[in-house]
Formats: structure tokens, sequence, C-alpha cells
């Protein structure tokens, strides 16, 4: 399940500001991510030439305009936060991305874990794609790529990382 969460976080949208919600998870977490990974346009054009020999990763990475990820750990003994305001944060900003119009690809609602996959789709491709993850109260990733997604290049490298999602619940 944590491979699968964080292959797919590697994977918020344009619709939402961005920022905003991750300036608002930071808030309520009381501690910094364990990792922080920012790409810009600019760096994302840049890896997309050093990954050419990679043909799946070259297709998505050169239409991409933003990745951001944000991992926290919730067992570190800095974190302040509490878990149930962060678990409503997540419930109510799905929420949010669904009465903006965005699509549900999947989530997980059980005892231990927390998990929404929320596109932003035009015809074929996605332009936006946001996992919010909370596993075994013990790690929380956030992820929002930004950009065309084409689902023929998405199924490609999803199956080059061998991601396993017969466990995620499609809505």
């Amino acid at each position: 399940m944590k491979k699968t969460a964080i292959i797919m976080a590697l994977l918020l949208s344009s619709q939402l500001n961005a920022q905003h919600v991750l300036d608002k998870l930071q808030g309520m977490m009381n501690t910094e991510p364990s990792v922080e990974i920012n790409l810009g346009p600019a760096m994302l054009g840049l890896l997309s030439g050093m990954t050419s020999e990679e043909k799946d990763v070259s297709n998505i990475m050169k239409n991409l305009t933003e990745i951001s990820v944000r991992v926290y750990n919730l067992e570190d003994e800095d974190f302040k936060g509490d878990l149930n305001q962060i678990k409503s944060f997540i419930n109510s900003t799905a929420v949010e991305m669904k009465a903006l119009g965005m699509e549900q690809l999947a989530a997980i609602r059980e005892e231990d874990s927390t998990v929404y996959i929320m596109a932003e789709m035009a015809d074929n491709t996605m332009k936006g794609l946001s996992v919010m993850s909370l596993d075994d109260d013990s790690e929380l990733v956030v992820i929002k790529i930004g950009g065309q997604i084409m689902l023929k290049d998405l199924a490609g490298l999803m199956g080059r990382f061998d991601v396993d999602l017969n466990d995620i619940e499609i809505k």
C-alpha cells in the first residue's frame, strides 16, 4: 500500500490554489515535511530532456508544468498536529475538489487509511492530478501534478514502475 501511495503521489489540481492548500496543511502539521519536492516548468523541461532514453517518463514529463510533493512523518517526535483535524482537512479538500468539477478517480476510507486520487479532466487528458494519502496514521503524502497528462502515457508509466492498483476502489 505504501509503495502504491508514494508512486501515485509522484503523480492537487490547478483549480484549487495548490499553494494555499499546502500552506494551510503546513499550519496544521506544526512540523516540517520529511520530503518536499517543488518542480516547475523549467526544471521539468530539463528533466524531460535528460530522461529521453526512458520514453514513458519523458512523454509524461514534457507536458507537465509542476510537481509538488510533501511527505510528513506523523510518528516523528516533532509532530504536534491533530490527526482528526488532518483527516477532516483531507476529506473536506476532496469534497471541495469534486465541487469544482474534478473527478474522484479513487477513494480509500478505512480505519487506518484515507486516500483520495482526484483528476482535472479535459477530453482524453488530465490537466492535473492530486493525491492525498494518510496511511496508518503514520505518514501523510500530498502530491500535486499540473499540466497535460495523457492517460496512455500514465498507464505505461504505472506498468513500468509495477504499481499495483488492485487495492484501490475506483469510483
